[in-house]
């Protein structure tokens, strides 16, 4: 037999929290043995039903009275059984079981996630390649337009026609107006 304060211990629980399950369990019919104080003591069997509870609340699986309810009929079938000593063998089984469920679910969420993480990823590096188009091609929409005498301009003297007449410029008469009149 077992004192709340080293149940509490074992199971890194705060008295006052032991005490809370021990009182649900009570409400469910678990007699717990007392002390001339009136202090209860736990069987080896009824430490882990409350471990069970604890498991089974942090899961998220079940709520606290769904756990309770659990771990109480766990208990008074091992009352049945064995009324004196409760059968810690059929409980520890049991949670036992239970870990490993819950062991099993944890990996499946791990997996779940690590495929999440994955189709992230490559989202993101589709992202990114759509970006890097984007940014080239706001790059050849920014590029400086060749001016008109560039596109005017003929690209080969070989592609002109021959029949066309070119046309003469004449350069300008820098001479001075007398110079120009007498032709000198």
């Amino acid at each position: 037999m077992m004192t709340p304060s080293e149940v509490s211990t074992k199971l890194n629980i705060q008295p006052s929290t032991l005490r809370k399950y021990s009182a649900l369990l009570e409400q469910e019919g678990i007699q717990f043995k007392r002390t001339h104080k009136n202090a209860r003591l736990y069987t080896d069997s009824e430490c882990i039903a409350i471990e069970g509870i604890i498991a089974t609340v942090h899961s998220g699986k079940k709520s606290l009275e769904e756990a309770v309810i659990e771990a109480s009929s766990g208990l008074k079938k091992s009352v049945s059984v064995a009324p004196r000593e409760r059968d810690s063998d059929d409980i520890a089984a049991a949670t036992l079981n239970e870990v490993k469920e819950l062991k099993t679910q944890l990996q499946q969420q791990e997996e779940r996630q690590k495929e999440r993480d994955i189709m992230f990823v490559e989202v993101l590096e589709k992202m990114q390649q759509k970006i890097d188009r984007m940014e080239e091609q706001q790059k050849q929409l920014l590029t400086p337009v060749p001016e008109e005498s560039e596109l005017d301009a003929p690209e080969s003297s070989s592609q002109e026609p021959e029949s066309e007449t070119q046309t003469v410029t004449h350069k300008k008469d820098t001479r001075s107006l007398w110079a120009r009149i007498w032709n000198k």
